[in-house]
């Protein structure tokens, strides 16, 4: 869930404030919109007619449009926070990351709590995105810090925990697989000897040419899982 904040239309635009996706059940990205009210000497000389068209726009999910807005209202207060936020928004909808990351960067700049929180989580956002869940859980974090009742921070914190895990599992799994040993061609006409003798109930045969095989030919180790299978079964007493 995004949300997406801006000043009660019903009277004075003042801006918009995005953040907070939900990853729930699905890992999209989904939009809500609220209504919050924004002090007016925060954008006291801002044009809010270019916030009111931008915000439409963003309503309207004309991206380009909104951005373009936005940044034109910039020019009148370069330093504002919560238009850097309002950029941010539209950035991360064009998916721009890396240029959300900036605007988001500027916002935490805030004196305001608040948006602060909601830039930090949007930053987690973005990092998310980006497949950098160990800046996303930063993010989360910070996030927290400064609103610890934040439901969603808390759930997506702890969905892209298991993610980091989940790619550390699959990382780890590639790892093995490169390590796995790749039997020589002798090895594996060894093998299939044994497997004859195997199929003749010859056990103690089979094995033994499988250990004298790893004596000269370490790769024959690729072939452990057979060879302790026949194993298991010369010590039930299977063996001729």
């Amino acid at each position: 869930m995004l949300r997406f904040f801006e000043s009660t239309l019903a009277t004075l635009v003042t801006l918009v404030h995005f953040s907070h996706f939900t990853m729930r059940r699905i890992l999209t990205i989904l939009i809500i919109l609220l209504v919050c009210q924004t002090s007016l000497p925060a954008l006291a000389g801002v044009d809010r007619e270019k916030l009111k068209k931008g915000i439409q726009a963003y309503e309207q999910e004309q991206w380009d449009e909104a951005l373009n807005r936005f940044q034109d209202a910039l020019l009148d207060d370069p330093e504002n926070p919560q238009l850097h936020f309002n950029i941010g928004a539209a950035q991360y909808k064009k998916q721009k990351y890396e240029d959300a990351l900036k605007s988001f960067e500027k916002a935490i700049l805030t004196r305001d709590i608040k948006l602060q929180q909601h830039a930090y989580y949007n930053q987690g956002n973005v990092f998310y995105q980006m497949n950098q869940y160990p800046e996303a859980i930063q993010a989360y974090k910070k996030a927290l810090d400064l609103n610890p009742g934040d439901q969603d921070a808390k759930f997506n914190l702890e969905l892209v925990r298991a993610k980091l895990k989940e790619q550390a599992q699959k990382q780890q799994q590639q790892d093995q697989q490169q390590q796995r040993i790749e039997p020589s061609e002798y090895a594996k006409q060894l093998k299939a000897q044994a497997e004859i003798l195997v199929a003749q109930r010859l056990y103690r045969e089979a094995y033994d040419l499988m250990q004298q095989g790893l004596q000269s030919d370490p790769t024959v180790a690729a072939f452990q899982d057979f060879i302790t299978r026949v194993k298991d079964v010369i010590d039930i007493g299977g063996s001729q």
